[in-house]
């Protein structure tokens, strides 16, 4: 009878060791993956300065630039815009952000 009661706490005492070699690997993994994801260089880094747009005059419409690639062409007529402003988009006038080229594109085209 006392060898019945041996050999169950036995496999108690081996399934207690599994399971605690199991919660082991599993934090393991855990740590591995945290550090992992929290070394991982970012997308875009949080202080990186982005480009500014450029408004210009292209072909007699007005396009949007950032980074030395075409954003977008617009349907606004640079021809129908006063003498100064033509001026300065063959210049190119560049914006800081989106709030600025909504600005320009809004009085360029009433």
């Amino acid at each position: 009878m006392m060898q019945g009661f041996y050999m169950l706490a036995l496999q108690r005492a081996r399934r207690q060791r599994r399971i605690a070699l199991a919660a082991c690997i599993l934090a393991l993994a855990c740590a591995f993956f945290a550090a992992r994801a929290y070394f991982a260089p970012s997308a875009v880094a949080a202080n990186a300065p982005l480009e500014p747009y450029v408004a210009y005059d292209a072909g007699g419409t007005l396009a949007v630039s950032r980074g030395g690639e075409t954003v977008f062409y617009t349907e606004i007529d640079t021809r129908s815009l006063p003498q100064a402003d033509r001026e300065a988009l063959g210049a190119g006038v560049v914006l800081p952000d989106a709030e600025a080229l909504a600005k320009l594109l809004e009085d360029y085209s009433s």
